[in-house]
């Protein structure tokens, strides 16, 4: 029977079962990516009961049901890298498939500025994002307005960007360099917290940190690069930064997401 999977955002297939196996195996696919067969009347997750019933996915469930019923472990993981071009091109690509969802993440920052109990919230929806975002990544599977106001692991995905934001300015304040350093190691740290809900964000700082070692150039080049879409979306009578800045945003985690899958 051929079943076809989201790729990339891609139809590919048919595959068999022990192809789809194999590819799990090689961390091509994920029990969350989207797959179809005849019959079926919509994609589903390959972790459906539709797919397991061939025997796809169950060795992964396996490991997930056995991992459950023990403490789960975070592992940091050790440098990645990726590639500065594909990483803003990810972002367009999720930015052209969620457009209004895009846009409302920036609508809401704007709105929850304007107060200072509003604006503790901006961390959370920024957080919230990436986590749009890895899912699109993943399986295809679009964001929803509500999606942004998941408050599961709040207190981590406020306080956390709150502090960091504190220690970076002291940084600036005192000496330019170590302010400089201290962004280039946990820029990552909110992308860590959408991509392992597991961990607490002195885990997501380690993980950042790791994460830009041996990329210095290219985040580098690509806060340059992201710099300038902002002016090119400034000169656009200023509506070209309702594209720009969500793209930027989004680019960063795209760039760590990339870190994590070469890893």
């Amino acid at each position: 029977m051929g079943i076809y999977v989201n790729l990339n955002q891609k139809q590919a297939g048919p595959f068999e079962a022990v192809q789809i196996n194999q590819m799990f195996t090689n961390g091509q696919v994920t029990l969350e990516t989207l797959g179809w067969m005849d019959g079926m009347a919509n994609w589903e997750p390959l972790s459906s009961p539709s797919f397991s019933s061939l025997g796809i996915g169950t060795q992964i469930l396996g490991k997930q049901v056995s991992q459950s019923s023990s403490t789960p472990e975070k592992q940091i993981f050790e440098s990645g890298t990726f590639a500065v071009g594909a990483a803003i091109s990810q972002a367009f690509t999720f930015f052209k498939a969620n457009m209004l969802g895009s846009i409302s993440w920036l609508a809401l920052t704007g709105v929850l500025g304007s107060t200072m109990i509003g604006a503790l919230l901006i961390p959370l929806i920024s957080v919230n994002l990436f986590a749009c975002v890895k899912r699109f990544m993943d399986s295809g599977k679009k964001m929803d307005l509500g999606d942004l106001f998941d408050f599961s692991k709040a207190v981590e995905k406020i306080a956390g960007p709150i502090v960091l934001g504190f220690i970076i300015g002291v940084g600036f304040v005192f000496l330019i360099i170590p302010g400089l350093i201290f962004s280039m190691w946990w820029t990552f740290s909110p992308c860590v917290l959408a991509h392992q809900p597991n961990f607490s964000f002195t885990d997501a700082m380690k993980e950042s940190r790791n994460a830009a070692k041996g990329n210095w150039i290219k985040m580098l080049l690509l806060f340059f690069l992201l710099g300038l879409l902002q002016i090119l979306g400034a000169l656009c009578l200023g509506i070209g930064l309702l594209v720009t800045i969500p793209v930027g945003h989004i680019a960063l985690y795209c760039a760590y997401y990339q870190c994590k899958k070469s890893n």
